[in-house]
């Protein structure tokens, strides 16, 4: 009965983890074309930083409120808080702003699809990197699922932009740089000794990763890039409010998604995380009159399946 009742709970979750992130992408989308970034072509990457530094503080409340926020600057001083700090770089400077400058370029609803084949390339490199072994289940899922990202990546429907190609390779920017931070995150877990006696939770190690994106981007990508005026900008007109609503729910997909994990398995939390991809179709038409074209909903529907049968060992109830 418990069991049953945590199944339920954590369906649910899962089912909020890819709402949430959906509807996150295609509210990032629409602020990022604000008229106060059309003359800065790397807007998407102030972005950024306003999404990851928000989320930061969410996740921190959180912790705060649990009494659990102290540990997070503590993990600094331990190997494994070193290598998700450069997990985060791989996988925040690199993964977020390719996935915003998609979503920029081709729209919400592509780059969402496409980006959500991550997980499986991440099993590649596992693969060759950890030498980690992949079932023929998953080897056909992976495949399902690149035959879907390279369908609708190079047969998109009529009415995309200009740019829409720019906008595919930077999606598969953000592929690889999400792939790695798993990668690198994976291969910290399993191979630093020494440290069992720490015992962080996953939303520690959470926190830590957006409190590395927000200096990283703070520090290393606005000045590079010019963006501290524009960032005052997103200020003073008021839009940063939007940033920090939207926020919340970049922090709902991963407190869930962790939670979700807890009670459902890593496998089923992944694949429900991969409905994002139809979510961002779905909210992009009610919200802002997007049309959905047979192409993006079949392919989108191909690439979900595609991690779903990756993800999922039906021999397992827990992955």
């Amino acid at each position: 009965m418990k069991d049953n009742k945590n199944m339920k709970k954590g369906l649910l979750l899962g089912i909020t983890v890819g709402l949430a992130w959906g509807l996150d992408s295609v509210l990032m989308g629409k602020v990022g074309g604000s008229s106060i970034f059309s003359e800065f072509e790397l807007s998407p990457l102030v972005s950024a930083f306003f999404h990851d530094s928000f989320c930061f503080m969410w996740i921190a409340l959180v912790l705060l409120f649990g009494k659990q926020l102290k540990p997070v600057f503590g993990l600094l001083k331990t190997k494994k808080g070193k290598a998700t700090a450069l997990a985060a770089l791989v996988g925040a400077p690199i993964g977020m702003s390719a996935y915003l400058l998609s979503i920029k370029y081709a729209t919400a609803p592509y780059a969402s699809s496409i980006s959500v084949i991550y997980p499986g390339v991440g099993a590649i490199l596992s693969y060759f990197i950890l030498k980690e072994k992949l079932s023929a289940r998953a080897m056909v899922g992976i495949a399902v699922s690149l035959l879907g990202s390279f369908m609708l990546g190079f047969n998109p429907s009529s009415n995309v932009p200009d740019t829409f190609f720019m906008g595919v390779i930077f999606a598969l920017v953000a592929v690889l740089g999400w792939a790695l931070e798993g990668v690198i995150i994976g291969f910290a877990m399993k191979h630093i000794k020494g440290e069992e006696h720490i015992n962080p939770t996953p939303q520690q190690f959470l926190c830590l990763r957006y409190l590395i994106s927000m200096l990283s981007y703070g520090f290393i990508v606005l000045p590079l890039i010019g963006g501290y005026g524009v960032a005052a900008n997103v200020v003073t007109s008021g839009t940063i409010v939007a940033y920090a609503g939207i926020a919340i729910l970049g922090a709902t997909t991963y407190l869930c998604w962790y939670k979700a994990v807890d009670l459902i398995g890593a496998a089923m939390g992944t694949a429900l995380n991969s409905t994002a991809a139809l979510w961002s179709i779905i909210f992009s038409a009610i919200l802002f009159g997007e049309k959905i074209t047979p192409s993006l909903a079949f392919w989108g529907l191909v690439i979900v399946t595609g991690v779903f049968i990756f993800a999922i060992d039906p021999k397992k109830k827990n992955a």
